[in-house]
């Protein structure tokens, strides 16, 4: 295995320590920081789901597998709140945050909604092999865990959270730095072990999930000002107000 349990493990506590780092950034406001770090948190999150799906892969159906497999699914609905704020807070744009986190929490919601669906409802009646008509199960992939995860209208889920992690940033203004840098990250991320490995799409969520912690520590104190288009990097005044 080119992954292993003890790796997701120690992603994890790293993520949740870069997480605790961001929120304590005094030089910003309240809600950036806390965009920012939930966004960290979240991703740190899913490592640790990872980390104990390891002993109990390919068990679909049952136990532990089953529980887990559950919250992955909720995890993933829940990606769009956790990615948009914290994309938007580098904006120039000061109703940016806001406006994401609504936008986040809808697109989130949907989701949650469209997992407790009957999953035989799918769009064009076409069936994902990553999102859709399946049972929920956490598998062992090829190298590394890999989601089947039950949900209705599969394809809208899937690229739905790929505008949200990938795209959704570019949508305001001045903000095409860190949006591109996460595009490209996702992207590669998400297709290349696809192209490379031959893995799954399932599987190449998965390393996804491994790989976004060092995707989300750009979120972190440090980088913010090569994130931020430097003619407004002293001009920024980020909160929930529109």
């Amino acid at each position: 295995m080119c992954f292993s349990a003890d790796m997701s493990l120690g992603l994890g506590v790293i993520g949740f320590a870069a997480s605790g780092v961001t929120f304590l950034d005094k030089n910003e406001t309240f809600w950036v920081r806390a965009a920012r770090s939930y966004a960290i948190f979240h991703f740190s999150l899913m490592e640790f789901i990872q980390y104990f799906a390891y002993p109990v892969a390919d068990q679909c159906g049952y136990g532990t597998n089953y529980y887990l497999s559950e919250l992955s699914s909720y995890h993933i609905s829940m990606q769009a709140l956790a990615i948009m704020p914290a994309l938007a807070t580098y904006s120039s744009d000061k109703s940016a945050l806001k406006h994401a986190t609504i936008f986040g929490t809808t697109l989130s919601f949907l989701f949650l909604i469209c997992s407790f669906l009957p999953n035989n409802l799918q769009l064009f009646n076409l069936t994902p092999n990553f999102i859709g008509n399946m049972v929920s199960c956490l598998f062992m992939g090829t190298y590394h865990i890999g989601y089947h995860i039950s949900s209705a209208y599969g394809i809208f889920v899937t690229h739905g959270s790929l505008f949200a992690l990938a795209l959704s940033g570019f949508i305001w203004k001045d903000n095409w730095k860190i949006s591109s840098y996460h595009a490209f990250m996702a992207l590669m991320t998400l297709f290349m072990p696809q192209w490379l490995l031959g893995v799954s799409t399932g599987e190449a969520a998965a390393i996804y999930c491994f790989y976004s912690i060092p995707i989300t520590v750009s979120f972190m104190p440090y980088f913010k000002n090569f994130f931020t288009v430097q003619n407004y990097a002293n001009n920024r005044d980020f909160s929930l107000k529109s």
